[in-house]
């Protein structure tokens, strides 16, 4: 009797504490229960989104707050499809999928009502979902294609391709870590509890870094600056007396900085790693997937490759290339090999098109900061290559 009694008391503290924050709804809880909402689970690629949504995502830090929307397919801002219209498909992850913008704002959505030389009208498809490798997109593109009326395919890979392949196929190999993802899924999903407690774990790791390892991390940095072992742009803060009004400052709010200023990196941002970037196996093969689909279905693949870092575009204005393009200038040389159409807008050619309200190259206005995602400025940018593009594949 007793153990049942504890059992209740359990089960009606877990219920008690699920209806309090459902009434409380914390802001910072809340961006992220919205987020869960907004996404189901898929027995094939782990996550997609659900159908028929329409929300408002507000960060918790005010960083955005955008209207986000899926039709009755679960495609994020596209229209009800109708397969009598020609398409233009965009598939990759959340860069494509225009997290952090509203519907309208995103570069897929502007390609909408295409017009040809021939009054031929396009609908856009935007089958972008976020946290997607080659892999689950190419699995993706083999269940929804074949349902739609496709005549352009646009596929952005990202520079975070090789951690989601990685990620994917370990869940792809063990069924019980892919058991155990999905009852995370569906648990943090329904419950308000269940993501409280997944927050706060994925919180209390940061807050442990954050205490007792980026200290020293930092100490040694001062100590190789006060020691002239660091370039000096590498060292905000190379004395004692810059040390002692650093943590002066520590105890006040720091002035309001402009947020479209000038990106400020240390010279060694922009050096190239000596060692070539290798890319998963199972990235090129999920690609010669995508690459042969796109033969059979007689649809035109064109592969855009994006900066999706500032420190990217920052490097190529400059001339030079971060090591955040390894994997995308890696997979280049396959694409070449594959003869597939791409573009690659790592380019200066691309990114010396960055300029501000002043006219000036920054690449700042084009990201969200603290996001890195596109802001609307950026999505326009990608947009005006997409659309001559299109004209050219599209005539």
């Amino acid at each position: 009797m007793k153990i049942l009694k504890y059992i209740i008391i359990f089960l009606l503290t877990i219920l008690f504490l699920e209806v309090f924050l459902r009434i409380l709804k914390p802001t910072a809880l809340q961006y992220y229960w919205v987020q869960r909402q907004i996404h189901s689970f898929d027995p094939d690629y782990f996550v997609d989104l659900e159908p028929n949504q329409k929300v408002n995502i507000k960060h918790f830090l005010g960083i955005f707050n955008i209207n986000f929307t899926t039709n009755e397919r679960g495609y994020r801002a596209t229209r009800e499809v109708n397969n009598s219209f020609p398409q233009i498909i965009c598939i990759g992850d959340s860069i494509t999928m225009g997290f952090g913008v509203n519907d309208e704002d995103t570069f897929c959505n502007k390609l909408d009502l295409y017009k040809d030389s021939k009054e031929n009208i396009y609908q856009s498809i935007n089958l972008a979902v976020d946290a997607y490798g080659p892999s689950a997109i190419a699995l993706k593109l083999k269940k929804h294609l074949p349902n739609l009326n496709p005549k352009l395919l646009y596929y952005f890979p990202s520079t975070g391709d090789d951690v989601d392949e990685i990620s994917f196929h370990e869940k792809k190999q063990n069924p019980s870590l892919q058991r155990a993802f999905k009852i995370q899924f569906l648990l943090t999903k329904y419950s308000y509890l269940f993501l409280a407690l997944k927050v706060t774990q994925e919180q209390m790791q940061f807050r442990f870094m954050e205490a007792f390892v980026y200290p020293f991390i930092r100490a040694k940095n001062l100590y190789l600056c006060m020691t002239a072992q660091k370039p000096k742009d590498e060292c905000p803060i190379s004395s004692w007396k810059e040390i002692l009004n650093d943590l002066y400052s520590d105890f006040f709010r720091p002035p309001v900085k402009n947020p479209n200023a000038y990106p400020n990196f240390p010279a060694s941002e922009c050096e190239e790693p000596q060692e070539e970037f290798v890319a998963p196996e199972s990235a090129y093969k999920a690609i010669q997937e995508i690459i042969d689909l796109s033969k059979e279905l007689n649809l035109k693949l064109v592969m855009i490759l994006l900066p999706i870092d500032i420190e990217t575009a920052y490097c190529s204005q400059k001339g030079k290339i971060h090591r955040y393009y390894g994997y995308l200038k890696t997979m280049k040389k396959f694409l070449d090999k594959q003869k597939i159409d791409y573009i690659d807008m790592n380019l200066p050619q691309y990114t010396l098109q960055m300029v501000d309200e002043t006219g000036q190259l920054n690449p700042r206005p084009y990201y969200i900061i603290g996001d890195g995602h596109y802001t609307r400025l950026g999505n326009d940018w990608v947009f005006k290559t997409l659309i001559q593009k299109t004209k050219e594949v599209l005539p």
